[in-house]
């Protein structure tokens, strides 16, 4: 536990520190992953990028919405405060995939794709979030006499519903450092195995987190608001991440949205037709230019003029990736 960073006069919450680490860690995987491991061009990556920043920020909303939403059905009565991760995850991760979709025309019809080279970022950050959950003293679990428990100091959250005579806590489970585990080592399974699973991140996130998070919540001792009946907030939540796990494996398998399917098909097969066109076409016309070059029609400043500019041209066609290339092959 370790609530605060004193540097100076200044006190900094950690739980915030952890946040900016998280962003910053996810900001360099995914550069990592879509420059180094996917090949894709900058220009992308830094649209990409951009959106993440504008996901962030619809994560936190959805995450604000739904905890409100759960703790007023609790209540009774409006509540307004506190995030929810699930929440925020379920309404963030939709609107990314179409805003790559709409604001990346390189990569148009390959969205869902690009967002599930993602997720390995996405779990990465999650980690350090949930170590400044445990710095901050929220999100704990219930009280156990395992060798697992954890006393949190006097003032906690913990400390004030689960008092021990010395003013702190008493040992609870540290349901914060078990998620951010399982996130870590999804991180580094995924990084590890990336050539066999980079196709696969976003479904098996959606299967791997929405078990562990359905099931951790047995642990978990803090109030998390009320749905109204049996399962709590977070479990309803992973049941619906792992139906959408489910439903990516039937889109795929063109079971079902197949309209939505061959349309995405369709942007696929322009772009890489256009690019394989348009390759071609420049290689024709330099060897044109050449032999004009070569009979003096033109001057040698003319062509490389030119040359330049057909180049630069070729390096504006749309992209697709080798490892996209494989998902489409097996796809279809």
């Amino acid at each position: 536990m370790f609530p605060f960073l004193q540097i100076g006069l200044f006190r900094i919450p950690m739980f915030w520190v952890m946040i900016w680490l998280g962003i910053v860690a996810f900001v360099v995987m995914t550069i990592v992953i879509l420059e180094v491991f996917a090949k894709t061009e900058k220009r992308t990556t830094n649209r990409i990028l951009i959106i993440g920043a504008v996901g962030l920020a619809a994560l936190y909303a959805f995450a604000f919405a739904f905890n409100s939403l759960f703790h007023s059905i609790e209540e009774k009565k409006i509540v307004i405060g506190g995030i929810t991760w699930l929440g925020g995850v379920l309404g963030a991760f939709p609107i990314m995939v179409l805003l790559i979709h709409f604001f990346c025309p390189r990569i148009k019809g390959n969205a869902l794709f690009y967002f599930n080279l993602l997720i390995p970022a996405i779990a990465l950050g999650h980690a350090f979030g949930r170590i400044g959950c445990f710095c901050a003293g929220c999100c704990y679990g219930g009280v156990t006499d395992s060798f697992l428990g954890v006393s949190f100091p006097p003032h906690s959250a913990a400390a004030h519903q689960y008092p021990a005579e010395n003013g702190g806590s008493l040992p609870v489970y540290p349901t914060q450092l078990f998620e951010a585990i399982f996130e870590l080592c999804t991180f580094a399974v995924m990084l590890i195995f990336y050539k066999k699973l980079h196709k696969h991140f976003l479904k098996i996130y959606c299967f791997s987190y929405g078990t562990f998070r359905f099931l951790v919540e047995f642990l978990r001792g803090d109030d998390r608001g009320s749905t109204g009946f049996v399962l709590s907030p977070s479990q309803v939540m992973s049941i619906l991440l792992i139906i959408i796990g489910v439903l990516l494996i039937l889109y795929e398998h063109r079971i079902i949205f197949k309209k939505l399917y061959d349309k995405m098909q369709a942007y696929r097969d322009e772009s890489a037709l256009y690019g394989a066109h348009l390759k071609a076409d420049v290689k024709s016309t330099l060897k044109r230019l050449k032999s004009l070059q070569k009979d003096g029609a033109i001057t040698e400043a003319e062509y490389e003029e030119m040359q330049t500019l057909l180049q630069n041209r070729l390096k504006e066609k749309p992209e697709i990736p080798s490892q996209e290339n494989e998902v489409l092959d097996n796809q279809t």
